[in-house]
């Protein structure tokens, strides 16, 4: 299973996809689940490995993906007991299931290292490039006549403007600072892409008569208005250094905190937006929210399934469902 999980790792890692790692660290018997026990959870709810039976799986699931959002590391207590403790890196849950075992479980978010495109060899770009590199971006810069000589501290460097290879990449930023070479075009070749965050470090007249062109590109207006530019925060900056930190605080920011900052719009391309919901749609088709324990059930392995009011319902345990079938009004309102 170890050898397993390690080549599903290295998978997800080179799509570039978010996941989160869980572990059973302490256990008290009965439990299907022992320390030791490791899983994989991705974004769609899809659970690869062993951390316990129905009702632990449910939780760990249910967890895991607040775990993939929120880029925090957490730790779940789930015992016969219970408990009301909660913070944000700790959560305790009731064992519905009838081996009334107790299981730790730490759960901790595995974001592959984001990218930053960089198209253009102008000062900003270059200052750009370096601070990225220091700050653990992996860089690749796409600009006519640029060499590694030019961008000493990039991972990669090209002469053609061409996003081919990050089409499908879910922690990639695409910063356009050509300055008057190729703006437009370059621009547009970004905006066809399915990348979340893409920026045009140009003047506000400037962003509009881009804006303009790429519309009558035919362009969608939707992916239009989601372009970042002027692009960076605003410091007041003045110097292409300072242009460059506004720009990679603002990167780093919609990294870490998804979007979450007041001071920045939430732009989301139309592209991301249908993967969003296409994962969305995904979990609630192959999953089902336990009315009792409030915890994912897999359609395709449920516990079991009692009939109610004309719909299927799922369980995870023997528990859940003695509990429903003794009052089901109380879970399951009309």
């Amino acid at each position: 299973m170890f050898n397993e999980l390690a080549i599903q790792i290295e998978k997800h890692l080179a799509r570039g996809e978010d996941f989160a790692i869980a572990q059973v660290i302490d256990r008290i018997a009965p439990s299907s689940g022992k320390v030791g026990d490791k899983a994989l959870v991705l974004a769609t709810g899809e659970l690869i490995g062993w951390v316990g039976g129905g009702c632990v799986r449910g939780i760990v699931i249910k967890e895991a993906l607040d775990v993939i959002k929120t880029k925090r590391f957490r730790r779940v207590r789930i015992s016969p007991e219970g408990g009301t403790r909660e913070t944000a890196n700790f959560k305790e849950y009731v064992m519905s299931c009838q081996s009334k075992g107790t299981l730790e479980v730490i759960i901790e978010p595995v974001i592959p290292q984001p990218e930053l495109i960089v198209v253009g060899k102008s000062n900003i770009a270059r200052k750009l490039v370096e601070m990225a590199s220091a700050a653990d971006f992996k860089v690749s810069v796409m600009a006519t006549d640029a060499d590694v000589q030019m961008f000493p501290t990039a991972n990669h460097v090209s002469e053609t403007v061409n996003f081919s290879s990050s089409k499908s990449l879910a922690n990639t930023y695409i910063i356009v600072t050509t300055q008057g070479e190729d703006d437009d075009l370059s621009v547009k070749k970004a905006l066809e892409t399915s990348v979340k965050y893409v920026g045009f470090v140009a003047s506000k007249k400037k962003a509009e008569d881009i804006k303009t062109y790429l519309k009558n590109e035919g362009i969608p207006e939707e992916r239009i208005s989601q372009l970042r530019s002027p692009v960076g925060l605003d410091i007041n900056a003045k110097l292409a250094s300072e242009v460059a930190i506004s720009i990679l605080a603002e990167v780093i920011d919609h990294f870490r905190n998804g979007n979450a900052s007041e001071n920045m719009p939430v732009h989301e391309p139309q592209e991301a937006l249908e993967e969003t919901t296409s994962a969305a749609d995904k979990f609630a088709e192959d999953f089902y929210i336990n009315p009792v324990c409030q915890v994912p059930v897999s359609k395709k392995n449920p516990k079991h399934i009692v009939e109610y009011q004309g719909e299927k319902v799922y369980f995870c345990c023997d528990g859940c469902k003695v509990s429903f079938e003794k009052e089901p009004s109380k879970y399951i309102t009309a």
